[in-house]
């Protein structure tokens, strides 16, 4: 960090606080057992709590700021025991009045026991906390009398409290999955205390590549930071290669006219064991867009020679390696997007046909976002013949870029070569799961939506299920390899690619059937 000029560290763990406080106004840390501590692990949160704090010395030593980046509402199981009113009808009321003092407690306790954390950033619409609103799940009166916005403003105003009586920040994340959650986020965070600050994700929802900026940019006047993933949820975690300095050289200069101050630059995702972009090659991103925010105008040739020398190689290869990197990005895109709509599963092949559709159309929806791209994912022959070249190319890229890398070039340093070549170990065999899978549900959907359809397209179909077979059967020996990182495993699981092939199967069956019946 100090390396690359960057002054605040962010950790982000969802439920981090519950791990690392009771809080104490609910649950006692001395009382004695009975049948069961007042909070299951307790020996779990006392090392959290230690942990924590030798991170937070270590960042004091080093001046950078500490801040955790949580999502609310959370809470530990033992809330629900002592509180159950806060439990309807199968659901969790987030609206119930315990649950503001609950997090302003909780708070509270974060900033006394840890007065060298600088502030919390926290996300309240997301249908990833364990209780909020946007999932509209609770169908209570209290959820229903409460407008949205209300329901955002007072939990800003239940954290707030506590991060002014220590003197620190407060920082909303506006992760929401749809405009309907996004919007009223919007509205109370015009109304928040001055010193609350906004922190948007690049890309609205999530950071998917193809998406448009987050219309949030510049929507309120206060502070605002601009979060961006470089390690690449939705483009190969690093494990496989993407070099987006491109991406990031185009957005940014719109983040500072929008207003935007500060820049998070996200290196892991949570959800994923032992990786972030310190690992492999997606810390050429972090480099990039640690120069770019700080208003250097870097190029892929100085992003990679200072990633290069950062690793005790010479600088002289630059040049070759970020030719290869700059090539990457547009192969993802094809791979890992159908006509710029999300078709991979966070990266990963699809688990099955039905969910690749409903992640593009529902989950991932690039559509509310973007209203004039709607009804590009009804498959005819045109769209089917353009949206299957894309996955053709994509691979076709793959390989070309492979080969000029085994080819090397006079004078490449042979360890930078083995390096690079490392890192591409299995980046064409993914790319191949990607087109594979998605020529599965690409047919499959014409063969339903395709007023021309013909038996051709059938025989197509069958064909690409044998295709994606035959390619579960070769990578299945990944998963049994200890020297493949289980991220790989993930990447290429051939599990996933037999159950495309399964419900593909499926498919077949009824339309057989549907025909004879006709």
């Amino acid at each position: 960090m100090r390396r690359s000029g960057l002054n605040a560290l962010v950790l982000h763990e969802s439920d981090l606080v519950h791990h690392v406080v009771y809080p104490r106004t609910l649950f006692d840390p001395h009382a004695l057992w009975r049948d069961a501590p007042s909070r299951r692990g307790e020996n779990a949160i006392f090392n959290n709590r230690t942990y924590l704090a030798s991170v937070l010395a270590m960042a004091r030593e080093a001046g950078i700021a500490v801040w955790v980046n949580v999502k609310e509402i959370g809470f530990s199981d033992e809330v629900l025991a002592v509180h159950p009113e806060v439990f309807k009808q199968g659901a969790i009321c987030p609206s119930e009045p315990f649950w503001m003092g609950y997090v302003e407690a909780k708070t509270d306790e974060l900033f006394a026991d840890f007065p060298d954390l600088a502030g919390v950033i926290v996300s309240f619409g997301s249908q990833e906390s364990r209780a909020s609103r946007a999932q509209n799940r609770c169908r209570c009166q209290l959820c229903a009398e409460e407008p949205l916005e209300g329901w955002y403003g007072r939990l800003i105003q239940a954290m707030h409290g506590p991060a002014a009586r220590h003197g620190r920040r407060l920082a909303v994340r506006d992760f929401a999955y749809k405009p309907s959650d996004h919007l009223p986020l919007i509205e109370a965070m015009r109304k928040a205390p001055g010193d609350v600050i906004f922190c948007i994700k690049a890309m609205p929802h999530d950071f998917y590549l193809t998406f448009p900026d987050n219309p949030a940019l510049g929507a309120v006047g206060r502070e605002q930071w601009v979060e961006y993933d470089c390690l690449g949820q939705f483009f190969g975690w690093g494990i496989m290669p993407c070099f987006v300095l491109d991406d990031l050289a185009e957005r940014m200069p719109r983040w500072k006219a929008g207003g935007a101050t500060g820049v998070i630059l996200r290196i892991e995702w949570e959800r994923i064991n032992d990786l972030d972009a310190l690992d492999n090659l997606a810390e050429l991103n972090l480099i990039a867009g640690a120069a770019l925010a700080l208003g250097e105008a870097v190029d892929a040739r100085e992003v990679c020679r200072r990633w290069l020398l950062s690793h005790g190689h010479a600088a002289d290869a630059a040049p070759w390696l970020a030719k290869m990197m700059q090539e990457t990005a547009p192969i993802v895109r094809r791979a890992a997007y159908v006509n710029g709509f999300v078709s991979a599963d966070n990266s990963m092949l699809p688990r099955s046909i039905a969910r690749a559709w409903w992640g593009a159309e529902v989950r991932d929806s690039l559509i509310p976002w973007a209203p004039e791209r709607d009804g590009e994912l009804t498959i005819d022959r045109m769209k089917l013949t353009r949206y299957l070249a894309e996955k053709d190319a994509a691979l076709a890229e793959a390989e070309a870029l492979l080969d000029r890398m085994r080819n090397g070039e006079p004078g490449l340093a042979p360890s930078v070569h083995a390096l690079v070549l490392g890192a591409f170990a299995h980046f064409v065999t993914w790319v191949e799961g990607l087109r594979l899978t998605a020529r599965v549900c690409l047919h499959a959907r014409f063969l339903k939506q395709g007023e021309d359809a013909a038996e051709e397209d059938r025989r197509a179909l069958a064909e690409d299920i044998e295709a994606v077979e035959a390619y579960a059967s070769r990578v299945r020996g990944l998963a049994k390899n200890p020297a493949v990182p289980h991220q790989v495993v993930m990447l290429v699981d051939h599990r996933r690619a037999l159950d495309v092939a399964r419900e593909g199967h499926q498919i077949l069956g009824t339309l057989s059937a549907t025909c004879t019946a006709m």
